[in-house]
C-alpha cells in the first residue's frame, strides 16, 4: 500500500502531465520522463472468447515502442511546422479516470493504473475519440515523480485515424 501523500502526490502527477500535453507544453512533459522510459502501445488483439488458440508467434507487435530519444525526435517533429495533420492547431483536451495507485517493485517506485480519454477535434469539424487502459511506472527522484513505464492498451483494435500524432 502507498503512503496517502504518495497517492495523491502520483495521482496529482496524472493531472499535471495530461494539461502540459493538452497545452503542448511538449518541452515540459518531456522533463517528467526518465532517461530510461520505455513508452509503448501493444497491437489490440481480438479473439472470440472460446478461441483458444496459442498467441502469435512473434507477439502481437506495438503501434509504438518508444525511448525519451524517440518519444524526443517526436516532440522536435510537432514543434517543425511542418507536420501538416497538425496545422492548423488541432484542439486536444485529455481526461483521466479510474486512477489506481499501489507499490511499485522498487521502495522509490509506484505502480498506476489509468483510463485515458482523448477528444481531439480539428478546424473543420472532424473529431476523434480515444480510449486507453494505462499501466504506469512512477519514480519518486530528487527532482520529484517521473514516468518510468508507460504502456497503453487502446480500446479499438483498429485505429480509426489518419494519424496518431497524439501522446497518451
Amino acid at each position: 500500500m502507498l503512503a496517502v501523500d504518495k497517492h495523491l502526490a502520483v495521482q496529482q502527477h496524472l493531472f499535471y502531465e495530461a494539461r502540459l500535453l493538452d497545452d503542448e507544453r511538449f518541452n515540459d512533459w518531456l522533463a517528467l520522463l526518465e532517461e530510461d522510459i520505455r513508452y509503448r502501445m501493444p497491437v489490440t488483439e481480438r479473439r472470440f472468447r472460446k478461441d483458444r488458440s496459442a498467441p502469435l508467434a512473434f507477439g502481437g507487435g506495438y503501434i509504438f515502442d518508444d525511448t525519451k530519444a524517440r518519444l524526443a525526435m517526436r516532440v522536435e517533429r510537432l514543434q517543425s511546422g511542418l507536420v501538416w495533420a497538425e496545422d492548423p492547431r488541432n484542439k486536444v483536451r485529455r481526461s483521466i479516470s479510474n486512477v489506481e495507485i499501489w507499490q511499485g517493485a522498487e521502495a522509490n517506485e509506484a505502480e498506476v493504473y489509468s483510463v485515458v480519454s482523448i477528444h481531439r477535434s480539428r478546424i473543420d469539424g472532424e473529431e476523434k475519440h480515444f480510449v486507453a487502459g494505462r499501466r504506469d511506472v512512477w519514480r519518486e527522484t530528487t527532482q520529484g515523480w517521473r514516468l518510468a513505464l508507460r504502456e497503453i492498451r487502446l480500446d479499438n483494435a483498429v485505429v480509426l485515424d489518419s494519424n496518431m500524432n497524439t501522446f497518451f
